[in-house]
């Protein structure tokens, strides 16, 4: 009987040095890995937040203009159970308020009619606007260069320049 002898060593596992670089790509990608999650979800947070104010202010503008056309009067005064009034527009058979509700982060529009009350949320502006965002820059108290308009000055991002909204009255009542 002959007996074979196998030259070399058989081939399975692995070696050190395999293993060593393994176990050093592992600790740089488990390293790295969190870190890009975590700045993932702070861009998505924050591209949401941009997202929601710029649909705020896309809505506020849809509203604004027609209500101020329409408007008879303009005013901060109270109305529809509201104090705290960005702008109040008035016609006959209905007032139009827009307020701000900082705890929400929600801009609404609020309409007042004989009929009822019908509140309108136009959006929310995230955690880094203004205890403000919108305000009323000329058409009330505040002097104009023409007093038949109105303009809304919307900052949702102190980083970022403020939207201005100038619409303007009709001239006479109908």
């Amino acid at each position: 009987m002959t007996t074979r002898r196998t030259t070399g060593r058989p081939e399975s596992g692995f070696t050190l040095t395999e293993l060593l670089v393994t176990i050093v790509i592992l600790g740089i990608i488990g390293l790295l890995l969190p870190r890009a999650i975590v700045l993932g979800l702070r861009f998505t947070a924050s591209t949401e937040q941009r997202v929601a104010a710029t649909t705020a202010v896309g809505a506020l503008g849809r509203y604004f203009y027609g209500d101020v056309r329409s408007a008879d009067g303009v005013t901060t005064d109270p109305a529809c159970g509201i104090a705290d009034v960005i702008v109040h527009l008035s016609r006959p058979g209905a007032d139009v308020v827009y307020t701000y509700d900082r705890p929400a982060g929600a801009l609404r529009r609020v309409t007042c009619t004989d009929a009822g009350v019908v509140t309108t949320v136009l959006g929310r502006f995230g955690p880094a606007a203004p205890a403000r965002p919108v305000t009323l820059s000329c058409g009330a108290e505040t002097s104009c260069t023409s007093p038949m308009e109105v303009t809304l000055t919307v900052q949702s991002d102190p980083a970022v320049p403020p939207t201005v909204l100038t619409a303007v009255r009709r001239s006479s009542s109908s």
